[in-house]
């Protein structure tokens, strides 16, 4: 698979929730079609710095067994971003 043809299946609205609010919650199908480090590559090659989390939906029941790509959690790119701090 070419890097065009992967980059072509990123939604535009992924690009979009990262530019506006710096995070974005995006469905177990997409990552799981592109594969976890080949979206962050293409983000990064793309100038977003991001981090992928894959949240379980119930911290309290954890699932059973582990998986790369477990059905009931949620999947979150967020960009990274140096905090600096001030002190005044």
């Amino acid at each position: 698979m070419k890097f065009s043809e992967v980059d072509s299946e990123i939604p535009e609205w992924i690009f979009r929730h990262l530019r506006l609010y710096g995070n974005c919650c995006c469905g177990r199908d997409i990552v799981k079609k592109i594969g976890k480090e080949e979206i962050i590559n293409i983000l990064k090659n793309k100038g977003y710095n991001c981090i992928l989390r894959i949240v379980p939906d119930n911290k309290f029941h954890p699932p059973k067994r582990r998986t790369k790509y477990p059905v009931n959690a949620y999947y979150i790119l967020e960009i990274e971003c140096i905090v600096r701090r001030y002190y005044i």
